[in-house]
């Protein structure tokens, strides 16, 4: 199957080929891939669904008492940003790649960082005890 050259900016969501590109002179992009049209679907897919899913972390956002960590709604964000990282990456041509790598954003979505201090059933003993300890 025949492979196209697509530009992706993950805050907003888009996905243009070259033809958009060039009508849109001020078009910015984050990334660069070559993908089928299997793959494209794929990333349509992954993209809105980072959207739907960044929705649920804005709704707990304002409550002071609720804890991102841990939270499913952050957990199922965190998984898609790391679906479509992993995809951007499979996908993208070296400097796409070399960006991803540069970035570590893979690296950083899958360290949760549980295993600090003030993670446990005991957090804030356990990380007034570690700030003691400095």
């Amino acid at each position: 199957m025949p492979k196209k050259i697509y530009y992706i900016s993950v805050g907003p969501g888009t996905i243009e080929d070259q033809q958009t590109l060039a009508d849109q002179r001020n078009y910015t992009y984050d990334y660069q891939v070559e993908a089928s049209d299997e793959e494209y679907q794929e990333l349509r897919r992954l993209l809105q669904s980072t959207e739907e899913t960044q929705d649920g972390t804005f709704a707990r956002a304002p409550i002071p008492y609720k804890s991102a960590d841990r939270d499913p709604a952050t957990d199922q964000f965190n998984d898609r940003m790391k679906e479509l990282y992993t995809l951007l990456y499979r996908l993208g041509t070296a400097e796409t790649k070399g960006h991803i790598e540069k970035m570590g954003i893979l690296k950083k979505l899958g360290n949760t960082d549980y295993d600090l201090p003030g993670y446990s059933p005991n957090d804030a003993d356990e990380a007034i005890d570690a700030a003691n300890r400095r």
